[in-house]
């Protein structure tokens, strides 16, 4: 026997293999949102903004990918990976972005539920069921309640800039009134709180413990602070609202957005007892 054939076959990871299936639906269930970029603000722009996704959701995808390169062997194929496998594949393939999203978090569910504790398979499955959290679930909820939701943003754009609010309308006294968009809303970006939390406690292996639930809850907070501090400003000047509504300013203050909730969690997983001992 030679030392070639004495050696086994390399086995295929189950993580691996649904970090790339993951890779394939996140990006189906942004293909929308990246071609609204390009096409608006052309190829070279969007590329500098992301394309129009947090760098919150692409750090996820990162982050699944960087689970998987451990290869921990931890956890066993089972029975049911081929046919959630194949559906992954299908939602990818048809043109419904929505289809794609409910993919990620249809994954995520089953990873979780069907992976060994502790095992790279089920740590990616945790990211992705947070992932959902920003893909699915708040853009859903945002549709479902969408005007009492909104109507709270408006009411604290309204206490910032000591104006007025009427449902999802608000303004200051004897001036222009502004209406606040699904869009506009602090709502569609605050679960990245949540994602940017569940993301590095399963990269580091960080038990989510109360420290990390208080600083995502301090941290979407700071969401609503920062939009509302944007929307208020549209109130008092505006002559800005180009501006700050789609223009530069908007990026300014998503990106003031994004530094709040990195710096929040990101202090909280540093301080981490778990985080300490690594």
């Amino acid at each position: 026997m030679t030392a070639a054939a004495a050696v086994s076959p390399r086995r295929i990871e189950r993580s691996v293999v649904f970090a790339a299936a993951l890779l394939i639906v996140i990006a189906s269930a942004l293909t929308t949102r990246i071609g609204a970029a390009v096409a608006h603000r052309g190829l070279v722009p969007s590329l500098f903004e992301l394309f129009g996704v947090s760098a919150i959701v692409w750090f996820a995808a990162f982050a699944i990918c960087a689970i998987a390169r451990d290869n921990d062997g931890r956890s066993a194929w089972r029975r049911g990976d081929a046919p959630v496998l194949a559906a992954m594949v299908g939602a990818a393939l048809l043109p419904l972005p929505a289809l794609g999203a409910a993919a990620v978090f249809g994954a995520g569910a089953w990873l979780a539920l069907r992976s060994e504790p502790a095992s790279g398979a089920r740590r990616i499955g945790l990211v992705a069921l947070a992932l959902s959290a920003h893909l699915l679930w708040g853009p859903l909820i945002l549709k479902l309640l969408g005007s009492e939701l909104l109507a709270f943003d408006a009411q604290i754009a309204a206490l910032f800039a000591g104006g007025n609010a009427d449902g999802n309308i608000f303004g200051q006294a004897g001036s222009q009134a502004f209406t606040v968009g699904q869009n506009c809303s602090s709502l569609t970006n605050l679960s990245l709180a949540g994602v940017l939390a569940v993301t590095l406690a399963q990269l580091f292996e960080l038990r989510f413990d109360r420290r990390l639930v208080i600083a995502t809850l301090i941290a979407m907070l700071g969401t609503i602070v920062v939009n509302g501090i944007r929307l208020a400003t549209i109130a008092r000047h505006p002559d800005l609202y180009d501006y700050l509504h789609g223009g530069a300013g908007m990026m300014l203050f998503g990106w003031a957005s994004l530094l709040v909730t990195a710096a929040i969690v990101g202090t909280a997983v540093a301080r981490h007892p778990d985080f300490a001992a690594r």
